[in-house]
């Protein structure tokens, strides 16, 4: 299977960004995902560029990531691993990318 592409978007691509995508890293793990993975970390200003299949990020950047051609996760509360594991969970279910039972 090919590579999944993750870009976790904060303000100016650092901090937040950052820290999201290691919880979003930790996620993957507990999920044993059946494929590869991928996520990185960059700005709302760069992100319109990027080639992806999701983008993860935060209610703040919602509006600016409204028309973007990519699935997007608001995650509404950085430090909450088990709300990161649910959404990306759900949403991994919802693409038919896992099912239930590989929980």
């Amino acid at each position: 299977m090919k590579e999944f592409k993750i870009m976790t978007v904060c303000g100016a691509g650092v901090g937040t960004s950052t820290l999201l995508r290691m919880n979003i890293n930790k996620a993957f793990k507990e999920l044993n995902a059946p494929f590869n993975v991928r996520v990185e970390h960059t700005s709302i200003s760069r992100v319109r560029g990027a080639r992806c299949d999701l983008i993860v990020s935060f209610p703040t950047f919602a509006r600016d990531l409204a028309n973007v051609n990519t699935d997007v996760i608001m995650i509404d509360n950085l430090m909450d691993q088990n709300e990161i594991n649910t959404k990306i969970k759900n949403y991994l279910i919802e693409k038919n990318l896992i099912n239930i039972e590989e929980e």
